[in-house]
């Protein structure tokens, strides 16, 4: 009986506070326009947008391809040597030698056949020139392209491997 009593006690509270609430026009007067905050999307130009999924390489490397063969034929002022022709994965350097005060490199190519090559010289499809020559090691420059299709200098070495690998 009790339980009945507090059921009708709140159903009675809950008519009363309906009837005695606000109109409905001022409680939507106290509710904000939502679409008065609203942002306008910039206009997109579908026509131009890069595919995400076509490779950002595919697409420059064109351009690097041009901008590295117009740089070669400027930089290849220089009589065009053997050892270019190579891949430096193909070449090994094989020998370190004194030779007339400078330090001279014997570079083998893939067909057994050796070299030599001094400081200034050139090897490798890259352009690579030789910068130095040290008592184990031959430090050479290339030019290659970067992701963006610039052409930047890149930092190569040969190094003495053992005979008997």
């Amino acid at each position: 009986m009790k339980y009945l009593t507090g059921l009708i006690a709140g159903l009675c509270m809950t008519v009363t506070s309906l009837l005695a609430a606000p109109a409905p026009a001022t409680v939507q007067a106290d509710i904000p326009d939502a679409m008065q905050h609203m942002v306008k999307a910039p206009e997109i130009d579908f026509a131009n947008l890069r595919d995400p999924f076509a490779s950002y390489l595919a697409r420059v490397a064109p351009q690097g391809r041009t901008t590295l063969h117009e740089n070669r034929m400027r930089l290849n002022n220089h009589k065009r040597e053997k050892l270019e022709d190579y891949d430096l994965d193909a070449l090994k350097l094989v020998a370190i030698f004194s030779m007339g005060g400078e330090r001279v490199a014997m570079i083998e190519d893939a067909q057994h056949k050796g070299y030599i090559v001094r400081r200034g010289s050139y090897l490798g499809k890259h352009n690579g020139k030789i910068e130095k020559i040290d008592a184990d090691t031959l430090f050479l420059v290339e030019q290659v392209l970067n992701p963006a299709g610039d052409i930047i200098d890149r930092q190569v070495t040969l190094t003495m491997k053992e005979v008997n690998e």
